[in-house]
């Protein structure tokens, strides 16, 4: 049994949704030509309200990605909306492809964001069983600022799981060469050698 929304009306959840969903970013400029990172935090407080009253009643979010494409059409270095599709379309709305959509579009917009490559490389694995495609994607978010060191050997463990030995050589020489810390240096080479 869905649990009743204590703050919406399920009945006409539907047809709310519909009207309070904008066109596209170029059609909300033109009839609010106010600040568009504004009307990417109104759009935000929509979005979330609207994710909170359908995980308390049907559970479907068909208009999930369209507030977070506007969001991020309208607010292009706001990270979070990003992130926060990553996360809960795959999971909540069963949005694989919407989900890996998302990502990839933040990913071109914020290249240096370890946190979306990581995402991709997920997805890559988990939703299309791509090992390589995820080791790749594992090993570009361990070279950005602030990546643990875990996504080094985590992108050499895939490339080898994937039958590329070489390339999760490649992964952990490159990381070597760029470490300074001792103990680090350590855990990578072991890993090292457990793959030759």
């Amino acid at each position: 049994m869905i649990p009743e929304c204590p703050w919406c009306d399920a009945r006409d959840a539907a047809k709310e949704d519909v009207a309070y969903l904008p066109l596209n970013s170029s059609f909300m400029r033109i009839f609010a030509p106010a600040d568009a990172h504004f009307l990417a935090d109104l759009l935000w407080m929509r979005s979330c309200y609207y994710f909170g009253q359908h995980a308390l009643t049907s559970r479907e979010y068909p208009y999930l990605l369209n507030f977070l494409d506007l969001i991020t059409d309208l607010s292009p270095q706001w990270e979070e909306p990003f992130l926060f599709g990553a996360v809960i379309l795959p999971t909540e709305a069963e949005a694989v492809e919407d989900g890996l959509y998302l990502v990839e579009k933040g990913i071109a917009l914020h290249p240096d964001n370890w946190e979306l490559w990581f995402f991709k490389g997920y997805y890559l694995w988990k939703h299309y069983e791509d090992k390589i495609g995820a080791a790749e994607a594992f090993h570009q978010a361990s070279v950005l600022p602030n990546a643990p060191l875990y996504l080094t050997k985590l992108s050499a463990t895939f490339a080898t799981r994937g039958g590329d030995r070489h390339l999760a050589i490649r992964f952990l020489q490159q990381a070597l060469k760029n470490l300074k810390d001792e103990n680090q240096r350590k855990i990578l080479l072991k890993k090292l050698e457990e793959i030759r």
